[in-house]
């Protein structure tokens, strides 16, 4: 078992035993009875119940349940003492998104007046986090401690889960957190000389080529000055930034410019958008072809998403674009506008849908198409049923 330098509770805020003073009336945060500081030149200070009282193990032998305890009191004191301010993850599409510097991007927590910190906050009768930030009753951030076992609840958003041994590792017990580090050189601007001779000082490994040791002095000075939060987001604010840079036009201008930028947020927003961005990539254009919604994508992509994908896709244009009141007609087509991958249409019935074409070869509904439609289809690649109608099931 790793052994931390557990803390002691301070009129309810948790206290490292470097911090601590003699004189004041600690309590242990596993049996709530009085504990003493110790501190020598010998020994590291630490703290220890009463000689003759009864044994708690929470000093003597820290369980999982101990570290995860003394993990969640010490992030409430560094939110108490706005320490924490920003939090480090990974962007899970980091093919998708260049501008990331070694796939991390970080979230600022904001502080305002009437911040309160909360251990063990109740939530909803059926939750209770280990710590939140709340103020004037309303959340505003919610901090999960993984120990053993990954928190599978819905938990309100925001929320970010901490590793307990790798924070109290990387922030060597958050005490790295309190310190206002500034470095002369950025690692980009360091020589390799310098970049070895820091390395060096962290007892850092110092193998590998000259970027590799630049990548791994970059993350250990970010470790220092960031919370890790081993939860992954479905898309970073860069990825949806870059989901969301697509135009959206009208073909004739005649003033429904405004029905394809609502379009556009609409589709921005939806959570279908979001689940298929990682994917199929961005839209590269949409635009109104006199009540025909034409969608341009990556075509490659496209072909090469799984079924799912693309037919949550679709239903996400075709129920957008109905609810804006123009006939449903969707056609998404290569970016390079060479050649179609997807077409839809109403039929009059307001419960059937007419596909006429669906290149990657998703399931197609054929209701009553006359012979001209037929031969339209046909021309366009598609394998009707017998007789024309009910469905092609070819994939």
């Amino acid at each position: 078992m790793t052994k931390f330098p557990l803390g002691a509770l301070l009129n309810g805020e948790y206290c490292l035993p470097c911090n601590a003073e003699k004189g004041l009336d600690y309590i242990c945060p596993g049996c709530k009875a009085p504990v003493i500081l110790r501190r020598g030149e010998i020994k590291a200070p630490h703290f220890a119940h009463k000689p003759g009282e009864r044994r708690c193990e929470f000093y003597d032998h820290p369980g999982e349940g101990e570290i995860h305890k003394m993990t969640k009191y010490i992030i409430a004191d560094l939110l108490r003492k706005r320490k924490i301010k920003k939090i480090q993850r990974l962007c899970p599409r980091k093919y998708l998104c260049l501008s990331h510097n070694l796939s991390r991007f970080d979230e600022q927590v904001k502080y305002e007046e009437g911040d309160e910190v909360i251990v063990e906050y109740r939530v909803s009768d059926k939750c209770i986090v280990d710590v939140a930030v709340i103020n004037n009753g309303k959340l505003k951030y919610i901090f999960e401690v993984y120990d053993t076992h990954k928190t599978t609840r819905k938990t309100p958003e925001p929320w970010f889960e901490i590793d307990a041994k790798k924070f109290l590792k990387d922030t060597e017990n958050g005490t790295k957190l309190t310190e206002n580090v500034e470095y002369s050189l950025d690692v980009d601007d360091m020589t390799l000389l310098q970049v070895v001779e820091e390395l060096n000082e962290r007892g850092v490994d110092l193998g590998g080529t000259f970027y590799e040791k630049c990548d791994r002095l970059e993350n250990e000075r970010h470790i220092s000055e960031y919370v890790h939060c081993i939860r992954m987001v479905t898309l970073c604010p860069q990825c949806k930034i870059n989901a969301s840079d697509f135009t959206a036009t009208e073909c004739c201008t005649n003033g429904y410019d405004e029905r394809t930028e609502c379009m556009k947020r609409e589709i921005i927003n939806s959570k279908e958008y979001e689940q298929c961005y990682p994917e199929l990539g961005a839209i590269k254009s949409i635009c109104d072809h006199k009540g025909k919604l034409s969608v341009c994508v990556n075509a490659r992509r496209y072909e090469d998403a799984p079924q799912f994908i693309r037919r949550k896709f679709k239903d996400m244009l075709l129920r957008e674009w109905s609810e804006l009141d123009w006939g449903p007609q969707i056609e998404i087509r290569d970016a390079t506008d060479k050649y179609l991958l997807f077409y839809s249409e109403w039929s009059d019935e307001e419960t059937n849908t007419r596909v006429i074409l669906d290149r990657p070869g998703v399931r197609k509904w054929f209701v009553a198409l006359d012979p001209e439609e037929q031969m339209q289809a046909r021309s366009l690649g598609v394998r009707l049923g017998a007789g024309g109608g009910g469905r092609d099931q070819t994939m």
